[in-house]
């Protein structure tokens, strides 16, 4: 009887959602602030760090750190749902 958007016809069909929201392998938050992460960024070790360090970071502290990240030679993996393959850059390949 009720529709939640009464502009919605029942013929399209369910829509499909955005893997950032129902993907349980993306954190619902940044390690930086309370908003979704945009990309995930993969430190690699340095002489006081062993292993490398995934931080998942939103796209307004990306920007602002992407010249630190190219310098520290960080790996980006957008997190945005394209129809071609998923994206992995090196960072160094972005600029």
């Amino acid at each position: 009887m009720f529709r939640k958007n009464p502009h919605e016809s029942e013929s399209e069909g369910p829509r499909v959602e955005d893997l950032r929201f129902t993907d349980p392998s993306v954190p619902s938050r940044s390690c930086c602030c309370p908003a979704r992460p945009v990309v995930k960024i993969i430190m690699p070790p340095a002489a006081r760090r062993a292993q490398p360090v995934d931080l998942w970071l939103c796209g307004h502290h990306y920007r602002a750190s992407f010249a630190t990240l190219l310098t520290a030679g960080a790996t980006v993996e957008e997190l945005t749902v394209t129809d071609g393959p998923a994206q992995a850059d090196h960072a160094a390949a972005a600029a």
